[in-house]
């Protein structure tokens, strides 16, 4: 008879996993207890897809003024990469940590997210307009105080920088995000505040080769 009945009461976080989190997110052991309780009230399953992408228009609709949603499938792609057991559905920890990042990450932190987006499809191609829209799309979402006036001009850049074919249509995501992700020059340059031109006078002009 005693398997016919399962509590409701979510068990305590365990005591590793709250140290690990608390350490990880540099917030007291009550505050990580106290998301618990409220993400087992809200999602006592786990976050389901539909739901994360209930919660991020909330967010999209709080961050971005002109009520532009990113596109489902870059959502979908990055609930893969969030979903880190490959459960389909959100836990805990991994509710947690993208929360922190944030409302609390570093804007490094948010780009690396971001680069790795299309990380497990190689053979993804992306036009110079698509990879605008993919990035823009994603720094509203994340929050990042970029200057994004010049993004496509700080794209160009990066691709010459990185020696890419620039007359070409596509362009692999896998080889920009690796160029940008390997090169502190090309990954500053992304999410600083400063004009290109600024940027270039400072930093100097960097060639990476295939």
């Amino acid at each position: 008879m005693k398997s016919l009945f399962r509590s409701r009461v979510p068990p305590p976080l365990d005591a590793n996993q709250l140290d690990k989190l608390s350490r990880q997110c540099h917030l007291p052991k009550e505050d990580v207890e106290e998301w618990y309780e409220r993400f087992n009230h809200c999602y006592p399953r786990g976050l389901s897809y539909k739901e994360f992408l209930f919660y991020l228009q909330q967010i999209q609709s709080k961050n971005n003024a002109n009520g532009k949603r990113p596109a489902k499938s870059m959502m979908k792609r990055l609930f893969r990469l969030l979903d880190l057991n490959q459960d389909k559905q959100l836990d805990f920890e991994e509710f947690f940590v993208f929360n922190i990042l944030i409302n609390q990450g570093f804007v490094e932190d948010k780009l690396r997210l971001i680069l790795n987006l299309y990380d497990k499809d190689k053979e993804k191609y992306l036009t110079k307009e698509q990879l605008k829209n993919v990035l823009n799309d994603m720094f509203d979402l994340l929050d990042i105080p970029t200057a994004k006036d010049d993004l496509m001009q700080r794209i160009e850049t990066i691709l010459t920088r990185a020696n890419f074919n620039t007359q070409s249509s596509k362009f692999s995501w896998h080889a920009f995000s690796s160029h940008v992700l390997n090169n502190q020059s090309l990954f500053n340059l992304l999410i600083s505040n400063q004009t290109v031109a600024d940027f270039d006078d400072n930093f100097g002009y960097i060639i990476t080769r295939f």
